[in-house]
């Protein structure tokens, strides 16, 4: 299997959705509409729509619409050196767009700082699946339930 792919048609949903102009987008990146059309996902917009993955690519210059996986189970984008996960574990999105990392809870503030407890509460929301296999920490890709929190 390969980043991009659908591991298993079971509770596959897939949809066509419009990319946002001038925006490229990679195979098996996650993205999330904001608004203007798809983007790469950041914990802030996962916290705010529905992340999805890319089931095509789509380059800035060229106006697209793609198919993207809504929920399912997928080989979605991973950032390397960012841990390892096992089967089950939280999956969030990670300090690096599109890509997944294994969910770690974010810590009260010591002092009240509002946009600091916003960045936390975006990131505890950002949860987009479960990994549904052992991932190394060197992995770039994660098997995983997208669209379905446990």
């Amino acid at each position: 299997m390969a980043v991009g792919d659908i591991l298993k048609e079971a509770l596959l949903v897939v949809e066509t959705f419009p990319v946002k102009a001038a925006t490229s987008i990679a195979k098996g990146a996650l993205v999330v509409d904001d608004g203007a059309g798809l983007i790469s996902a950041t914990a802030a917009l996962a916290a705010a729509g529905k992340a999805m993955m890319a089931l095509e690519a789509s380059v800035a210059a060229v106006p697209a619409t793609i198919k993207c996986v809504i929920v399912g189970f997928v080989e979605a984008q991973k950032v390397a050196a960012s841990g390892a996960a096992r089967k089950g574990d939280k999956l969030m999105i990670s300090a690096t767009a599109g890509a997944v990392t294994k969910f770690v809870k974010a810590d009260a503030p010591a002092a009240y700082a509002e946009a600091t407890i916003q960045a936390n509460y975006d990131l505890n929301l950002g949860v987009v699946g479960i990994a549904t296999a052992d991932t190394a920490d060197a992995a770039v890709t994660q098997k995983m339930l997208l669209g379905v929190i446990g």
